[in-house]
């Protein structure tokens, strides 16, 4: 622009900068208006990918997953072959990353132990989420007496000290998968139908479920065809957070000795078998803790991806 003349251009609403194409109007991308005409779904894959840390994490989980179902085909060893005369053996050529206290391949029995942390950690989401959502729709939707009995189940299970009570209920079971699925789902639905119950309760003051209930839809078909459904992405994202939850409970179980008994491998006895040799054989700490952190670190980053994909407040996902 020459000097001393004045930019009589709109100035955009917050400050913002707009990008112009090249007759000087304002880009279809700057307006939002690459959105326009998406179904939900694909906007929503739309915004998730363009969250790098999501996207890696989705790779990474996916490698991992892979890996713990190919187990029995990929690992050189089995989780509990021995090998008496290569005891406590540092990484090399034919172990990669070492063996443990009995000749164990410690390769082997990481990706075996994936496969239990991981079955874990996603049975617990999967029942904490079904019991969750259950709970809080029941509530949020019919309100009363209802709501108050089963608000204040949700603050009795919530007042209870996590870690004493896990430690009492799995000292109860026999330390099986099933078993420990079950104590963890137990005491990890309550922040799931406390989120749930708030997002019915606004929701079922809408337009939309006042039209349902005019043409005579029945309770249920209000809250399974018109509630739930919008608020699946508040489910998802929740859902998601418990698997990295339900892992991380399950390992320091098995840590404490009161989860995944052995011979069966997990990333949590794995390092409870490993934490007196930590000066002397660090390989037996080091690879199950990393693949504890990068799991959680990658469960979260989805997590935090899916949630800003499926909020449907937001018109970009940051880069």
């Amino acid at each position: 622009m020459p000097e001393g003349t004045i930019d009589h251009s709109p100035i955009p609403l917050g400050g913002a900068a707009v990008v112009t194409t090249a007759e000087g109007t304002p880009s279809a991308e700057a307006l939002g208006l690459e959105e326009h005409g998406l179904s939900q779904r694909a906007l929503a894959w739309r915004r998730f990918r363009r969250h790098k840390l999501a996207m890696a994490s989705l790779v990474v989980l996916a490698l991992i997953g892979l890996s713990a179902v190919l187990a029995p085909v990929i690992s050189p060893y089995g989780f509990s072959e021995q090998h008496l005369d290569q005891i406590l053996q540092g990484p090399g050529t034919k172990h990669l990353i070492g063996t443990d206290t009995l000749g164990r391949d410690e390769l082997s029995r990481v990706l075996y132990g994936g496969r239990i942390s991981l079955l874990v950690g996603l049975g617990v989401a999967f029942s904490a989420g079904v019991l969750g959502t259950l709970i809080g729709a029941a509530a949020g939707y019919y309100g009363g007496r209802l709501d108050n009995a089963m608000m204040r189940l949700t603050d009795l299970f919530l007042a209870i000290p996590l870690l004493v009570i896990l430690i009492v209920a799995s000292r109860a079971t026999s330390g099986g998968v099933r078993d420990i699925v079950v104590v963890l789902a137990l005491f990890l639905w309550m922040p799931l139908a406390r989120i749930v119950r708030g997002v019915f309760m606004s929701l079922k003051e809408k337009e939309f479920v006042e039209a349902a209930r005019a043409i005579g839809a029945s309770n249920s078909r209000i809250i399974f065809r018109h509630l739930l459904p919008n608020t699946l992405g508040v489910i998802i994202v929740n859902v998601t957070l418990t698997v990295a939850a339900a892992i991380l409970l399950e390992s320091l179980l098995s840590f404490l000795g009161f989860g995944i008994q052995p011979p069966t491998p997990s990333w949590g006895n794995m390092l409870q078998d490993g934490r007196g040799l930590m000066t002397i054989a660090g390989w037996l700490v080091w690879f199950p803790g990393l693949a504890i952190l990068l799991t959680i670190l990658c469960v979260n980053f989805l997590g935090d991806g899916l949630r800003d994909a499926l909020d449907p407040t937001q018109r970009r996902v940051r880069a």
